[in-house]
């Protein structure tokens, strides 16, 4: 068979061009098909997740938690020592010594041993999940459980989304209880828009990081410092000593002793405020509600504390005075615990020295004693 060159050579046949009308309709047919793909893609995707969340469940609180962690872990080594536990922020952390109070109750009258859970710039709602996480499998004698934190709107900042420490106590149950409490509260509505939005990004990253991935794949390193820290904690049975000296906010602290002089002249007649009116709201009635079964559930006694900051709100003696908790120790009040708000027992304004530290768990350890005894 012969092809002769006229024959290749021969210009192909140009298909006809398509006029903006096909174009248009050939366009349309295509979007709802890439719609429909990237729809499947992501419902697939969040299938897959949540049975991969399933299969292979991350723990309640992973070892990679920064401060939580390490706490968690050793806690869980030798909980049945100990027969009361103290939670809150960095106000029992920094504050509460657990040999100090141990020995102090001791002298006057009740024996008891004494772990802090403290972690710094905890706040009200991730509070309240450690709190349940821990006592969901209590120490076998434990007697007394002490609370403190500071009754905030329920923001997590959106620094923290992709953190650890964020992202591992916001499971969808746990998410719909911050929606709960952000819905309940006396906040405007697109008050309350921003603030539950901002639990939805820890919770995405946290459900694209599920079971084994989140321990192992994210990075679980903690910094030296970070290690130095733990190794103080642990020693401490959980408290950890304010002593840098070169702290920036211990530096902002000594360059405006004025400030803080000034704002202790002013909290000074705030225990004197009129609050017999004055009702909780009832978000914060149902967080002091869930800490106090939690605790009760654990078969211990719930004692909460107003440590001596310098917060102007009243939350927790309204609270006291409505009967939503029965035990408050408090010390926010320059007039009656005055050494505890000298500028030289004071690490920064919100936080105590070592040696003032130690004054404090002492007097709260005879507080204590006087508040459970018959």
């Amino acid at each position: 068979m012969f092809i002769l060159i006229s024959d290749v050579l021969k210009p192909v046949a140009a298909h006809p061009r398509r006029t903006d009308e096909q174009r248009k309709r050939r366009t349309g047919r295509l979007i709802p098909r890439y719609v429909r793909s990237c729809l499947a893609s992501v419902v697939a995707f969040i299938v897959a997740t949540v049975i991969l969340g399933q299969i292979i469940p991350s723990p309640t609180i992973p070892s990679n938690v920064v401060f939580i962690g390490p706490k968690h872990d050793y806690y869980q080594a030798h909980k049945n020592d100990y027969d009361t536990l103290f939670f809150g922020s960095s106000r029992v952390y920094n504050h509460v010594i657990p040999d100090v109070f141990d020995s102090a109750s001791e002298r006057a009258g009740i024996a008891v041993d004494s772990y802090n859970f403290g972690v710094p710039a905890l706040r009200a709602l991730d509070s309240i999940v450690l709190l349940e996480d821990v006592l969901s499998d209590p120490p076998e004698n434990l007697k007394w459980v002490f609370f403190e934190t500071t009754l905030d709107k329920g923001y997590e900042p959106i620094q923290n989304a992709r953190t650890h420490r964020s992202m591992y106590w916001h499971t969808w149950e746990n998410t719909g209880f911050a929606a709960r409490y952000i819905l309940s509260s006396e906040a405007s509505a697109s008050a309350k828009a921003m603030l539950i939005a901002s639990h939805l990004l820890p919770t995405l990253y946290r459900q694209m990081n599920v079971g084994r991935l989140f321990s192992q794949v994210l990075p679980s390193e903690f910094s030296a410092q970070e290690r130095a820290v733990t190794k103080i904690f642990t020693r401490n049975e959980g408290y950890f000593p304010l002593t840098d000296k070169s702290s920036p906010k211990r530096q902002h602290f000594l360059a405006n002793q004025a400030d803080y002089e000034a704002a202790v002249a002013r909290l000074a007649e705030e225990p004197n405020a009129d609050i017999t009116q004055a009702r909780l709201p009832e978000n914060k009635r149902m967080l002091l509600a869930k800490a106090t079964q939690a605790i009760r559930d654990a078969g211990a006694k719930p004692i909460f504390i107003e440590p001596p900051s310098l917060s102007p709100e009243h939350d927790f003696r309204i609270a006291e005075q409505q009967g939503d908790i029965e035990t408050l120790l408090s010390y926010r009040d320059p007039k009656r615990f005055p050494q505890l708000y000298e500028p030289l027992q004071r690490f920064d304004s919100e936080h105590l020295t070592e040696r003032a530290s130690q004054e404090f768990s002492q007097l709260l350890a005879k507080d204590f004693v006087q508040a459970v005894q018959p």
